[in-house]
């Protein structure tokens, strides 16, 4: 069990600066200073050939003690995922290993991360949005290989057939087709 992937970091693990790519940009650009206290527990990219029910790429988690800039691109392998919900839309987030750090090479699942690394993650993703009516979040929990690579190759899917369409119009008409994608 091993899916190599290759990762475009938008946001470097401790920074509280919440980067995103923006597609018709072709671009990275800043979307928001998070919070006093609040910085990303890890590596933050996406991989541009998926597209998730958020309309944007599918996210992923790179755990790693290293810190990436911002626009590099990296090799990782994908170990699982993090269920979550994000102002009423799925908006999963893969989790990833570098993999071309010696020292992360015996980790094979979800369970040879540290839980005090999961829980570190899932109590940012929790809470780092749901202040002053920026939005609101909730983690549905961790999920193994195979849920992640399901994920995957839907996302995979979903870029190929509707990559070309504007944000809006694909949440609009996903929203109708598979509305247990979405909640209200």
């Amino acid at each position: 069990m091993n899916k190599e992937i290759i990762v475009n970091i938008e946001i470097p693990k401790d920074s509280n600066i919440k980067y995103e790519f923006d597609r018709k940009k072709g671009k990275i650009v800043v979307d928001r200073i998070l919070r006093d206290g609040f910085k990303y527990p890890a590596n933050y990219g996406f991989l541009e050939e998926t597209l998730d029910w958020d309309g944007d790429e599918l996210d992923v988690l790179v755990y790693s003690e290293r810190k990436f800039m911002p626009g590099v691109s990296l090799n990782a392998r994908i170990i699982g995922a993090m269920k979550m919900i994000d102002d009423g839309e799925t908006d999963t987030k893969l989790i990833a290993i570098h993999n071309d750090d010696y020292k992360l090479e015996k980790i094979e699942n979800i369970e040879d991360i540290p839980k005090k690394w999961l829980d570190k993650v899932e109590t940012f993703f929790t809470t780092y949005k749901n202040w002053k009516g920026v939005g609101t979040t909730s983690v549905l929990g961790f999920k193994g290989f195979k849920w992640a690579i399901k994920e995957y190759n839907e996302c995979v899917k979903l870029m190929k057939k509707y990559g070309s369409w504007d944000k809006n119009k694909f949440i609009k008409e996903m929203k109708k087709k598979h509305p247990e994608k979405y909640t209200k």
